[in-house]
């Protein structure tokens, strides 16, 4: 896949003159940076559908379940901007959270950011549990996270970070029925609902779909669990 063919994939997204651009800078300053701060094992060839094009369809995604009005996107585990990053260059309107708990690659995230040109981002240099109990927690209209998990685990990282009626849309590969079978109790303690699966469209990837959740009631306090319980024990 080439550059060129994104806005012709993405013909919903405005201003693709403008975020185009912006996504292949962001290409640029990785492969920069990888020298000192390495975020992906993916080759330059399958970048643009492996990380731009998959990001871009995480968020088509999400906007046609997310509610109308959209003031904040938190994205946990955002590593080198994906998707979240990507998802602030098409919508430099919607402030974008990005939890990413190394701190090379959170500087990274803040220097990319300030290079593209973006105001809308904020780099929340914390884990997924820590950055659950602050001002972020019971916030965002949606919650996203990329090969981060599994969903019962993944699942505490991002529910409590929703605000009531918000989504989580979880990008998840072939084995995605038996991750949502044994997530269910999950979603069930921490507040949220499962909605519905949507598998990306085949030109972009034929074996991934994303599973949409619903935040339907406040998350217990005692959730997300102290670092590395969610995956010593989860859910």
């Amino acid at each position: 896949m080439e550059w060129h063919e994104l806005p012709y994939l993405f013909p919903a997204f405005e201003r693709p003159g403008e975020w185009l651009a912006r996504l292949e800078r962001h290409a640029e300053l990785l492969a920069e940076a990888a020298v000192h701060t390495r975020v992906t094992s993916v080759s330059a060839e399958e970048a643009v559908q492996r990380h731009y094009a998959e990001s871009l369809e995480i968020w088509r995604i999400a906007v046609e379940s997310a509610p109308l009005h959209l003031e904040l996107v938190a994205d946990i585990g955002s590593g080198g901007g994906f998707p979240g990053l990507v998802m602030a260059c098409i919508s430099p309107d919607i402030r974008f959270a990005l939890v990413e708990p190394l701190q090379k690659r959170a500087r990274l995230l803040l220097d990319a950011a300030a290079e593209m040109g973006l105001r809308n981002v904020e780099v929340v240099a914390l884990r997924a549990e820590e950055a659950g109990r602050g001002n972020l927690r019971e916030a965002a209209d949606v919650v996203v996270a990329r090969a981060v998990a599994p969903l019962p685990e993944l699942l505490e990282y991002t529910v409590p970070f929703a605000r009531g009626g918000g989504i989580i849309a979880l990008p998840k590969g072939s084995g995605l029925e038996a991750e949502l079978a044994g997530a269910r109790r999950a979603g069930h303690i921490l507040g949220a609902g499962y909605l519905e699966t949507t598998p990306m469209r085949p030109s972009i990837s034929e074996t991934l779909s994303v599973a949409v959740f619903r935040k339907d009631r406040p998350t217990p306090k005692t959730y997300p669990r102290r670092p590395g319980m969610p995956r010593q024990k989860p859910l």
